[in-house]
């Protein structure tokens, strides 16, 4: 495989080479841009808590009956360089990102293609149904009418007229984006928030996501009576003991905290059931060994869940995942973490032994 990635590399170098450009310019265009919008909001809040707190608001108005030009217009002098700046800047960011995405899109296409040849792939974006969403349990408890999703490609493996399939999947929770906005505070927080991630997002499109990564969905061949959802214990590594009253007062879909004896296993992930038969019938000591071991390998968030006769498995991946990623394009480091990412996920499925 080292072979054909250095011979896609070498294929690919111009439109590696040009795409890193492009992704170069619209750092530069998003700094303009959200840079112009931050001072621009918080020049706002400044002048909003002058206000109220009865300072010197001189410098918004002139008692000169006969003013200059800079007396009358100074707001409009301050304020239009600033305008200026966002307007280029989201310009910028506009026409470079669809440059960028092209040039990826491309490049996707061509070494999924080259790489694995028993795959379909279509970086193409659309909007998973809602239901594939639910049935997953990773958002159960997210209002999932109101829940934002879309898939920027899929790549499908399919053998024996069984499928695996991947999403390149972003949610946004909009439900939680309501509420915080319906006070001004919140309202404050949410937008300085959505600028904060416009400067720093790894990409453009995240900005108010929840959620960035591989989401993939397979058939399994037996049914399993109710659901298993293994989701990341934040809280285990902070409260230790303390975490399991917490987690013991919620509930994921009707789904019950299920404790095991595998003490590294809930480290990382807690486990909620339609009961604890299931669990231990899915969650053998060799399964969750693997999961651990994976959850070493990918050294961030994953889910899986078993619902009925389907196999759900996540990895946040901020970076996206039917993307170039972070690594540079043209050393060929792109091309490997495609690789690994897509192995690693297709191997978890037939190592879980999901029969």
């Amino acid at each position: 495989m080292e072979t054909k990635i250095e011979q896609l590399q070498e294929e690919l170098f111009g439109v590696l080479k040009k795409a890193e450009k492009d992704k170069q310019k619209i750092s530069i265009f998003r700094i303009l841009c959200y840079g112009g919008a931050l001072l621009y909001f918080f020049g706002i809040i400044a002048m909003q808590i002058v206000l109220y707190s009865g300072g010197d608001t001189s410098f918004l108005y002139t008692l000169n009956p006969h003013p200059t030009f800079w007396e009358q217009y100074k707001m409009l002098i301050l304020i239009l360089p600033l305008i200026v700046l966002i307007t280029i800047g989201g310009y910028g960011v506009a026409v470079y990102h669809k440059k960028f995405t092209e040039a990826e899109h491309r490049s996707i296409r061509r070494i999924i293609g080259a790489m694995f040849p028993d795959a379909t792939c279509s970086p193409v974006p659309h909007y998973p149904a809602k239901s594939l969403i639910q049935q997953s349990n990773f958002w159960a408890n997210t209002d999932i009418e109101n829940i934002n999703r879309q898939s920027f490609g899929t790549i499908t493996f399919e053998n024996n007229n069984r499928k695996l399939t991947f999403y390149d999947l972003l949610i946004n929770a909009g439900s939680q984006q309501n509420r915080l906005a319906k006070s001004s505070v919140g309202a404050f927080v949410f937008i300085a928030a959505v600028l904060f991630k416009g400067l720093f997002a790894k990409r453009v499109e995240n900005i108010t996501a929840t959620f960035r990564g591989m989401f993939t969905f397979a058939q399994l061949e037996k049914k399993i009576n109710g659901s298993v959802v293994v989701l990341p214990d934040h809280l285990e590594s902070h409260l230790d003991y303390l975490a399991k009253n917490i987690q013991l007062l919620k509930n994921v879909n009707g789904n019950k905290l299920v404790i095991l004896e595998d003490m590294e296993f809930e480290r990382f992930f807690a486990v909620y059931a339609s009961d604890e038969n299931t669990a231990r019938y899915i969650l053998t000591p060799a399964i969750m060994f693997r999961i651990t071991e994976l959850r070493k390998k990918y050294n961030r968030d994953i889910m899986l869940s078993f619902n009925e006769d389907k196999f759900f498995f996540a990895v946040a991946m901020p970076e996206g995942f039917m993307t170039l990623g972070d690594a540079s394009f043209t050393s060929g480091e792109a091309l490997r973490d495609l690789y690994d990412n897509l192995v690693t996920a297709r191997d978890t499925f037939n190592d879980l032994k999901i029969k």
